[in-house]
């Protein structure tokens, strides 16, 4: 046998330098470069990056260099602007004091509502984005930490939200003009206003860490917040003092504590391996499944998500709409759908009372402002979904005439709007037994005149679905993206049918009643679904019946139906050009 040599290591010298271990080498490199990249910012980068985040570097230049931002801030500034010019007090100097409370009041619920339509649309699609690119693996991959990229993104959509907090600064120096302002409530506003961009823009990271596309992301996130800007909007109706800074420094720390708890769950999650794998309803685990539990062969949920069916089709039924409906909006599971049903019908509840109080003209309100939120989040990505995985050729190839094609996404998009909404909106039938504001007498005739005003309800809501989904799919023809085509579909919407009552409304907390032509202020009005409710039955004030508001809602149910057609005539149109000039070319 060979003899074993065993060989010992050298020792170092005496006062010779020891050697690093490979640990200690690597950090003293990293070191090493990141010292060398804190000498090459200036002091402007110091102060503004606090830390080395390349994330949130790359986020700002590429945000702050475009001219959305620009335009934004631009709308922004305008619209509060042009709130201030309104509701400018006209009195004597004396009696202004009144008028600037609420003059300071409005121009706080202003901005509360603008950061609550914008705070979404920027951090909703933060993480989306980087999954549907399949950039997110990368992303975690690099040399970069969890909690770096995190904060980056972050700090990219509420940085821009807080920049156009402090820009409206100078129109609060000139409401200090007016007497009975003092910096208590200027302080209070925006420590309230800072807390709203950071807790709504956490609410809309975490949607968009927890959920893999951006239409679902951004449908939930405005799903929360929402009635979250409700509430805060009815507590500063309620109390005068909501804005001073001893009242505000309370709302202030719950939304901070929140936003800090949402934090920590996102990391926790951006920490753990992302499935790149969505599973379709038929592969989704019930026993799994926390809450709402959706199976799609038994009723009423195959009214809602029918099952795959292995028959051939009749020769009548079209596939696009067979296609869509068992396939295509439940290929990635259910989630969105059930947690849409299960924070519907919680806040169902609380609106149910408004039945009760004989005021069913506000649970209609939130059934619309749940169909602003459902129908476009299922029509948006129609066309933009199969031009984003080269489809779309393929598409415009098929035996398919383009009628089949565009009726068959239109009426699977509009059945599970309407669906959703029958669901939500099926307490609605106790306006029927309870009655409302007529000042009939009750008995036959008042149930059958209830009944009426029922069916008109029904018609208001339906016309709203069939132009709202128009409207998505008139969007996702025209943009390249799906984020793209909803953030333009909502703004539109927002343009139709929240701006005419937000006018409307300002002009009645600034003018004189004697002096408002009612009428015309209402027909002025009529794109919107909200007047259009709201002029159905007789209103109560107090204990005192009114005279029946103007009739509106037959002059909305034909803006409704008109815009609808042209939109899809748009649509048919386009894509009948589209695919003969595809066979063209062929």
């Amino acid at each position: 046998m060979a003899e074993r040599i065993e060989v010992t290591p050298l020792e170092p010298a005496p006062g010779a330098p020891q050697p690093e271990s490979p640990a200690h080498e690597r950090r003293a490199l990293r070191e090493a470069r990141r010292g060398g990249l804190r000498e090459k910012r200036g002091i402007v980068e110091k102060v503004f990056l606090a830390f080395d985040n390349p994330v949130l570097r790359r986020e700002l230049l590429t945000a702050l260099r475009s001219n959305k931002a620009f335009i934004l801030h631009f709308i922004f500034l305008f619209v509060l602007g042009a709130v201030v010019h309104l509701a400018w007090p006209e009195e004597d100097i004396s009696t202004r004091s009144e008028k600037a409370r609420t003059l300071f009041r409005i121009f706080g619920q202003g901005q509360l509502v603008l950061l609550s339509v914008l705070s979404p649309a920027f951090s909703a699609s933060a993480m989306t984005m980087e999954k549907e690119k399949r950039a997110l693996d990368l992303l975690l991959t690099s040399p970069i930490e969890p909690g770096t990229i995190l904060m980056g993104k972050y700090l990219s959509s509420v940085l821009y939200l807080i920049l156009l907090v402090f820009s409206t600064i100078p129109i609060v120096s000139v409401c200090m003009w007016l007497p009975g302002l003092d910096t208590d409530q200027i302080a209070g506003l925006y420590t309230l206003l800072v807390s709203v961009a950071i807790s709504f823009g956490m609410i809309g990271l975490t949607c968009s860490t927890f959920f893999a596309r951006s239409q679902v992301s951004l449908s939930i996130t405005y799903l929360i917040v929402l009635p979250l800007a409700l509430v805060l909007l009815v507590f500063s109706y309620t109390f005068d003092a909501f804005f001073t800074l001893n009242v505000a420094v309370w709302p202030a720390g719950l939304m901070l504590l929140a936003a800090f708890v949402m934090y920590q769950a996102c990391l926790k999650r951006l920490r753990q391996p992302f499935d790149p794998v969505f599973k379709a309803a038929e592969e989704e685990d019930i026993s799994t499944q926390t809450g709402l539990v959706l199976v799609r062969d038994r009723f009423p949920d195959n009214l809602l998500a029918p099952p795959k069916d292995g028959a051939l089709l009749p020769d009548s039924s079209n596939p696009m709409y067979q296609k869509e409906i068992r396939s295509e909006i439940f290929g990635r599971g259910t989630l969105f759908l059930r947690l849409i049903i299960q924070i519907s019908m919680f806040l169902s509840v609380v609106f149910l009372t408004f039945l009760y109080l004989k005021k069913e003209h506000v649970f209609v309100d939130y059934l619309v402002v749940f169909t602003m939120l459902v129908a476009p989040a299922f029509a948006c990505n129609t066309f933009t979904q199969e031009r984003e995985r080269g489809t779309l050729d393929l598409l415009l190839t098929t035996l398919l005439r383009p009628h089949h094609v565009v009726s068959g996404k239109f009426l699977a998009c509009a059945r599970l709007s309407v669906f959703l909404t029958a669901l939500v909106g099926v307490t609605l039938l106790f306006y029927l037994l309870v009655g409302g504001n007529s000042p009939n007498v009750s008995g036959l005739a008042g149930f059958g005149e209830r009944a009426l005003y029922f069916g008109v309800y029904l018609t208001i809501l339906l016309a709203t679905i069939v132009f709202e989904t128009a409207l998505g799919m008139f969007f996702s023809l025209i943009s390249r993206s799906t984020l793209q085509s909803m953030i333009m579909t909502y703004s539109v919407i927002l343009l139709f049918f929240g701006v005419p009552m937000a006018v409307k409304a300002l002009l009645y907390l600034t003018m004189p009643s004697e002096r408002l032509p009612e009428e015309s202020i209402a027909w002025a009005c009529f794109t919107s679904p909200f007047e259009a409710v709201g002029s159905v039955t007789w209103k109560t004030i107090g204990t005192t019946v009114t005279k029946k508001p103007t009739t509106i809602w037959p002059a909305y149910l034909g803006f409704a139906a008109t815009m609808s057609a042209i939109l899809l005539g748009y649509v048919y149109a386009s894509f009948e050009r589209w695919a003969t000039k595809t066979a063209r070319a062929q």
